[in-house]
């Protein structure tokens, strides 16, 4: 297995550089002159630096790197970087599992928080069917891995994705972008800013996105699933204060309608010999009644609605030896008319519907300072969110279940607030030129509350479960040495923990109370990387290496169509690497890679067996590469030419490992071809997105047990379009 695994892994990047090169051997000498790597400038530590020069474990992705990546939702970012996992659990516009290095919540209650953040311009989102998101405007993206908390205002135990937008500037700017594709894909995408006044700048961003739908539904009465018909919206506007101070108001809303709703796949299943879940593969089409893997049988009505509205303002004032940033947000997002075919089939056996309106108010207030050997920053947090929603089991499945067929549906409505206070700081001291220690500490109290009302049937008023409460308290830290062995090389490392507060079980019926609430979960990571840049700034290869020691970790079991959060320590080791260089004039080449071993242990399946398991959308080994080539015609315009992959091992969607809910090996080549005039103010671009049209699973949900099938989602089959951008 580990030969095989090896050679997949080296055949990936050959692959991908050897199609490029050998395009590019014979018009050499039509090379762009590019020698050096562009800085790339984070702000990661709360101050802006090269990424270069920060002792985090940090992937960036630029504003130019996303247009030329052609990555449009907020899950694609995953396919280039390493160590990170989004899975879209029911279809756009819905709750993504977000994993990085393993770490990710597989549960899909809205009332829940990913251990793994977003974070939006220094906002956290806490809304998870908020996370999937189409970008715009959108100035870079930060993946930052492992325990965050002594610098944000959040704390995540798995890391965080922090999405920076472009801002308001002094001078007139802007651009217009149109896009065409399959399924009907058409795409526009705006924005404009400038000076308002001597003292006012502004920008006003906005894209409108809608194509019929990547799952074609054969059922003639049935629209085809996973459709955008998206608009959004974003106003800024940026007031300059006395003695360099500035107030930043930026407004936000977006609204997705997806009448296609879940994109799931029928695939009939047994339980074999262990009592683990195995797909019948030779009857995998009965149901559907096509082989084509991404087409659909489903019934009609099904919808996924949303519609999200932030509002922030953000102030920074400069004193004499210290800054202050205060930011005050707003976020509301609802999710309605979610309706699901649980059946996967034509016949109206099994639906299911969820609903939730989120609110959430966060403060973050934050000093920061220092001299050229030291630098500190310190900061209070509070936040409050409350969630309220419901979700229901319906038809003749609601009947079977609860042994009473005139019964038509089973639901559960929960009203949940969390209200979360912390105090959090970090220091850097240079203890010598080239030797440097930051400590950091925080302390949270997160208080928790749950109510819920169980409906069976008509029963009036139904049935109230206890209210129940979760206070908790904790204090995480980091400790970490940077060494600077030389301008171009720098090694790091150190330990840092984080906690997240404990949260609620509920489903379709009541839960044991035994199993009603969920413990929080801790984090305690050791962690030593390096990052270096030879041949006058021609090559940059980072890398890191980390062992979690991960108590508590909530983890996910999805039985008898219930959803079940429980506690199990596990362990997580790894590696990974970037590299990205200028192997001659004209060509850029990137490659990325990631090594996983991860443990969750004693944990019991269905059969009793008591054994350790490996963590959802955790792959041993998963690897990304670019090779992108650039032509300086003779009319001074410009012609590029584009590459880029993904591969990824195995990797389970569950936590029992049941081999039903395995998926293999996948991989996945895209191409661009783009063509910029010699102002380089047009660009021209026509795109193939999975090139080989390869198949392979984003999700699988197990109803074995219940219904005798498990639900299967897929990656989009191969698509094609063009585009046009006009910069000004």
């Amino acid at each position: 297995m580990q030969s095989i695994v090896h050679k997949k892994i080296i055949n990936l990047p050959v692959m991908l550089l050897s199609a490029s090169i050998a395009a590019t051997i014979p018009t050499a000498a039509f090379a762009a002159t590019t020698t050096q790597l562009e800085e790339v400038v984070v702000t990661s530590q709360k101050r802006e630096q090269s990424a270069q020069d920060t002792p985090i474990s940090v992937t960036v992705l630029s504003g130019d790197a996303i247009q030329y990546l052609g990555i449009e939702s907020s899950n694609d970012i995953a396919d280039y970087t390493p160590g990170l996992k989004i899975s879209p659990v029911f279809g756009v516009g819905n709750i993504p599992n977000i994993s990085i290095r393993g770490v990710g919540l597989n549960d899909f209650k809205d009332y829940h928080e990913s251990p793994s953040a977003v974070y939006v311009d220094e906002v956290y989102k806490a809304a998870l069917a908020s996370l999937d998101f189409q970008l715009f405007d959108v100035d870079r993206v930060e993946v930052l891995k492992g325990p965050q908390g002594t610098l944000f205002g959040r704390n995540a135990t798995g890391g965080l994705i922090q999405y920076v937008t472009k801002k308001p500037s002094e001078a007139t700017e802007g651009y217009l972008k149109l896009g065409a594709g399959s399924f009907g894909d058409v795409k526009v995408e705006a924005a404009v800013g400038g000076s308002l006044s001597e003292t006012v700048t502004g920008r006003l961003s906005m894209l409108k996105h809608k194509n019929d739908g990547i799952q074609q539904n054969v059922n003639p009465d049935g629209e085809d699933a996973n459709q955008i018909d998206l608009m959004a919206v974003r106003g800024q506007l940026k007031f300059a204060i006395a003695d360099s101070g500035s107030l930043l108001l930026s407004v936000e809303n977006a609204s997705n309608e997806n009448d296609g709703g879940n994109p799931y796949r029928y695939a009939p299943s047994f339980a074999g010999s262990d009592g683990l879940s195995v797909i019948d593969k030779p009857n995998r089409d009965s149901v559907v009644g096509t082989s084509d893997l991404n087409d659909i049988n489903v019934s009609s009505g099904l919808s996924v609605t949303s519609d999200y509205t932030s509002g922030t303002a953000r102030l920074e004032l400069p004193f004499e030896n210290f800054d202050l940033v205060a930011i005050s947000n707003f976020q509301d997002f609802e999710k309605r008319n979610v309706f699901q075919d649980c059946d996967s089939a034509g016949y109206d056996l099994c639906f299911t519907s969820f609903i939730s309106n989120t609110t959430q108010y966060s403060q973050e207030i934050r000093l920061q300072g220092g001299n050229d050997g030291l630098q500190w920053d310190a900061g209070v947090y509070y936040f409050n969110l409350s969630t309220e929603g419901a979700q229901e089991l319906s038809g003749p499945i609601a009947g079977m279940l609860f042994g009473d067929a005139s019964i038509l549906s089973s639901a559960t409505a929960f009203d949940t607030t969390t209200i979360s206070w912390a105090t959090f700081g970090q220091v850097a001291y240079d203890l010598s030129d080239t030797l440097t220690l930051t400590a950091g500490l925080r302390y949270t109290n997160d208080k928790k509350e749950m109510e819920q009302t169980f409906l069976l049937g008509v029963m009036p008023g139904g049935m109230p479960y206890d209210l129940a409460i979760q206070d908790d308290s904790n204090t995480s830290y980091l400790a970490k040495l940077t060494w600077n062995m030389s301008d171009n090389t720098m090694i790091y490392g150190g330990v840092s923990n984080a906690h997240k507060a404990g949260s609620f079980n509920t489903g379709f019926g009541p839960v044991a109370a035994d199993k009603y609430s969920v413990a929080p979960e801790e984090l305690i990571s050791y962690e030593a990387g390096f990052k270096t840049e030879s041949d006058d700034g021609r090559n940059r290869l980072t890398g890191a290496f980390f062992y979690y020691d991960y108590q508590n970790h909530q983890a996910f079991v999805y039985k008898d169509l219930t959803q079940l959060l429980f506690n199990a320590d596990a362990e997580v080791t790894g590696a990974e690497f970037e590299w990205t260089g200028l192997p001659a004039d004209g060509l850029m080449v990137s490659v990325g890679a990631s090594f996983l071993d991860t443990s969750v242990k004693d944990v019991q399946d269905g059969s009793g067996a008591i054994r350790d398991r490996e963590m959802v959308l955790a792959p041993e080994v998963s690897m990304n590469a670019l090779v992108r080539y650039t032509w300086n015609l003779a009319s001074g315009s410009e012609l590029v030419g584009q590459l880029d992959g993904t591969y990824s091992s195995e990797v389970f969607f569950d936590n029992l490992n049941q081999p039903g809910l395995l998926e293999g090996p996948s991989k996945q080549m895209n191409a661009r071809l783009s063509w910029l005039n010699t102002e380089r103010d047009v660009e021209v671009s026509a795109w193939v997105k999975n090139l080989t049209d390869e198949e392979y699973r984003l999700y699988a949900f197990d109803l074995t047990a219940d219904l005798g099938y498990i639900q299967e989602s897929y990656h989009a089959p191969r698509t094609i379009g063009v585009s046009v951008n006009l910069s000004f």
